[in-house]
This record gives structure tokens, C-alpha cells and sequence, in this order.
């Protein structure tokens, strides 16, 4: 609530409360149409940028956004704010929530917190826009991408340097890429450069193309050969079996997701 001293005729001093002094308390009352009434009154006298970021702030709590961020940069033509600013994103935010969940609508979700992003101020935490944008992207099925806002919303940027160096690796090696299963069955612990022996497993009941990981002529895991244990940049079982030579060697580069141990045929 804004208050400015004033002197009376008597020399007294005393306090002229501000116009939007009642705006403010309407708000703090969860009072919004009111509040949306009297901030009209206001700017029709006068338009100026508090007042219309004022306006944006009750829109965004009648669920108005479009109107809201119609507010918030009229607000920013007249004075940039790194207040309206934030104001501006935490709406496209709030407008990115309920359009991911419950209007399911993921791809306009995606375009609003994004652009959320883009207007919110870098003094300004970002994590909770993270949050949702992974959550979103989850829901779209862009895994990488996904996994990577979930990283900058933990604010984990060594591992997140370490997946984007993965990522590109897998998208442009010519190397063959194998995806190693069942580790923790045999309680092995792959080890990044790491050499294993692949061996065809003809005898297994499971699966005919099964291969057999080995460490010193003892099964530690088998070569991915299911879609739910396959990632697009790796072979599965069935796709190497005929190329693999009698003493078929594989060094093991890295833990991909946190799930997937991923070995380059040597």
C-alpha cells in the first residue's frame, strides 16, 4: 500500500492514502472482480505502466492470461520492469499449467512456458519453469530434451554438460552401439572404458538371438534385444548376430540416463 505525507491547514501532517491503496487491499482480500473494477476507474484517468501491470496481476488471477500478458506489455512500452517482467512470465506460466493439465493441449503448453522462459529476468529463479517444461516434454515424448530441463531445474550443470556431450555422441558416431542389460541380475558394475566379450548364447531358451556379455568367461548381462531395453542410436541382438566375430570385443563408454549402459563393438 503506497502513502504519501501530507501537510494540512492546521501544519499538521498527516497521510493521503493512495488510489490504488484499495486495489491493493482487494487483492490481498482475494477480492479480484472488485479489484478489476476499480483498476479500470483508475486507468481511465490514468494508463500508466503500474497501474496496467497492476491490471495484468488481477487478470492473471481471474484466469484472464491472454488479457493479462495484453497488459503486462503495455505496461513494458511504457517502462521496462524486471517486475512486470516477471509478472508477465509467472502468467504465461500460469497459463502453461492448466493448458498442459487439464486441457492436455502439451504443444501450446510447451510454446507458452518457453515463452515464460524467454521473458523471465535472469535474477529471477527459473527452476519451477524448468519443472514444467520437463514434465511437458515429458508427456510429448521428447525424452532428451526433457531429462535435460530437469537437469537446469535441479540446477545440475556438470551432469547436464555430461548428458549434452552423451546426446551428441549418439547422434553422430559411425561407430555400431550396443545397449548392455541385466547388469545389476549378475551384479556387475560397468565400468567406463571397460572391455567385454560378446558371445552368442544359442541355447537360451528366450531368446534364439540371444548374446551374452562376458568378463573373464563369466556372464555379466546380455545385449539389449527388446524395444522397452532399445534407444534409437543402438543395435539390438538380432541386428549384430551374423556380423560378430568369433572373439567379438566391446569397450563400454558411458551410463546413458541413468539406465542405459551403452558399448561401442570394437
Amino acid at each position: 500500500m503506497k502513502e504519501y505525507l501530507n501537510i494540512d491547514n492546521s501544519g499538521q501532517t498527516t497521510f493521503k492514502v493512495s488510489k490504488t491503496s484499495r486495489v491493493e487491499y482487494l487483492i490481498n482480500e482475494n477480492d479480484y472482480e472488485e479489484a478489476l473494477r476499480e483498476i479500470d476507474k483508475l486507468l481511465k484517468d490514468d494508463e500508466n505502466a503500474d497501474n496496467l501491470n497492476l491490471k495484468g496481476m488481477i487478470l492473471d488471477k481471474l484466469s484472464q492470461y491472454s488479457a493479462a500478458v495484453e497488459c503486462f506489455d503495455k505496461s513494458l512500452q511504457l517502462e521496462q520492469s524486471d517486475e512486470t517482467m516477471f509478472n508477465k512470465a509467472q502468467t504465461l506460466y500460469d497459463w502453461a499449467k492448466v493448458t498442459f493439465f487439464p486441457e492436455n493441449n502439451y504443444n501450446d503448453a510447451l510454446r507458452l512456458i518457453d515463452d515464460a522462459l524467454d521473458v523471465l529476468p535472469e535474477s529471477f529463479d527459473a527452476s519451477e519453469f524448468y519443472f514444467l517444461r520437463a514434465e511437458i516434454l515429458e508427456a510429448l515424448e521428447d525424452l532428451v530434451e526433457s531429462h535435460k530441463s530437469y537437469l537446469i531445474a535441479y540446477k545440475q550443470f556438470d551432469k547436464l554438460k555430461e548428458f549434452e556431450s552423451q546426446t551428441e555422441y549418439l547422434e553422430s558416431t559411425p561407430d555400431t552401439l550396443i545397449n548392455i542389460v541385466g547388469c545389476e541380475f549378475y551384479n556387475y558394475s560397468p565400468e567406463s572404458g571397460s572391455t567385454v566379450s560378446l558371445v552368442k548364447d544359442l541355447e537360451n531358451e528366450h531368446d534364439p538371438d540371444a548374446i551374452a556379455i562376458q568378463v573373464e568367461g563369466n556372464t555379466v548381462g546380455y545385449v539389449a534385444n527388446s524395444d522397452y531395453t532399445l534407444i534409437d542410436e543402438v543395435k539390438s541382438a538380432s541386428n549384430i548376430k551374423n556380423s560378430l566375430s568369433e572373439d567379438q570385443k566391446a569397450e563400454i563408454l558411458f551410463v546413458y540416463f541413468g539406465e542405459y549402459v551403452i558399448a561401442k563393438l570394437l
